[in-house]
C-alpha cells in the first residue's frame, strides 16, 4: 500500500532528489541515500594507510603487532568495512557525499524560507508548519535523513513533508521500449570487463543514454535482463 502524501507536498526523499539533480546533473543517480556514512577519500586512505604505529606499549613486537594492523581499526573506526582504495569503495564514498551536499542544501533552503516543510501528526491528521529554528538544531541533518521531526507541543514525532517546488530541467522524452534492448546489450558489455553495483549501473545507463528519462522501473526490467556478477571480472587480454 503507498504512504499518503498530502496534496501540495513531497516527500523529503524527493525533494532531496530534485536538489541533488540541480547540484549533480550528470552524476546524481538517486541511490545515494542507500551509501553508507563514514567512507574516506582516496586521498584520505592514502595519506593515513602507510603511518608509522604509535610509540609505547612495553611488549616485545608490540610496534610489529600495530604496524600489521594498521588499516583495519582505521576502517572499523570509521565505519566503513571495505577496501578504500577499490572503486566500487570509491564510487560509494562519492555518493555518500552528493548525498550529504544536497541533504546540507535542503536544510539551508528551509531554514532560509526558500522551502517551506510541513510536519504531519499521524494521529489527528494535521499538518503542522516547519519552523526555521528547527533547522538550526544539531539533529536537524539527521531529521532530513529520516524524514520526521518532533510535533509541536506534543512528545511524538510525525513525519515531515516539503512544499511541492519545481522540478529541474531533466530529459523530457521517456526511454521508448523499442531502445531498451540496446540499453541491455550495452550494460551487458560493460560488466563483462568491469564490476559494477546496481547504484553504478544506473548510473551507466543514464549517462550513456542522456537524451531519456530512463524510469525506476524500467532499470528493473533491464536489471533482471542482466545477470548479477559474481567474483571479479575476467581480463579481456588474458592469455589462454
Amino acid at each position: 500500500m503507498s504512504e499518503f502524501i498530502p496534496s501540495g507536498y513531497i516527500s523529503i526523499r524527493e525533494a532531496l532528489n530534485r536538489l541533488g539533480r540541480r547540484l549533480f546533473p550528470s552524476d546524481w543517480t538517486g541511490e545515494e541515500h542507500r551509501a553508507r556514512r563514514g567512507l574516506i577519500s582516496k586521498n584520505e586512505w592514502s595519506r593515513i594507510k602507510d603511518l608509522p604505529p604509535a610509540r609505547g606499549g612495553n611488549a616485545p613486537g608490540a610496534g610489529r603487532a600495530m604496524r600489521g594492523t594498521l588499516a583495519r581499526p582505521v576502517a572499523t573506526r570509521a565505519s566503513s568495512p571495505g577496501d578504500p582504495s577499490s572503486a566500487a569503495y570509491q564510487a560509494e564514498y562519492r555518493a555518500n557525499e552528493r548525498y550529504r551536499a544536497a541533504r546540507d542544501r535542503l536544510r539551508t533552503l528551509l531554514e532560509g524560507g526558500d522551502l517551506e516543510a510541513a510536519i504531519l501528526d499521524p494521529f489527528s491528521g494535521r499538518l503542522h508548519r516547519a519552523s526555521a529554528s528547527l533547522w538550526r538544531r544539531h539533529n536537524a541533518g539527521r531529521m532530513i535523513e529520516e524524514g520526521q521531526a518532533p510535533i509541536p507541543d506534543s512528545p511524538n514525532t510525525g513525519r515531515l513533508w516539503v512544499k511541492q517546488f519545481d522540478q529541474p530541467n531533466v530529459p523530457a522524452k521517456p526511454m521508448p521500449r523499442a531502445r531498451m534492448p540496446e540499453v541491455i546489450e550495452a550494460l551487458k558489455k560493460r560488466i563483462v570487463t568491469e564490476n559494477l553495483t546496481r547504484p553504478q549501473q544506473a548510473d551507466f545507463v543514464r549517462k550513456s543514454f542522456p537524451n531519456y528519462r530512463v524510469t525506476e522501473r524500467q532499470l528493473d526490467e533491464i536489471f533482471r535482463a542482466v545477470p548479477v556478477q559474481i567474483g571479479r571480472p575476467k581480463k579481456s587480454d588474458k592469455k589462454v
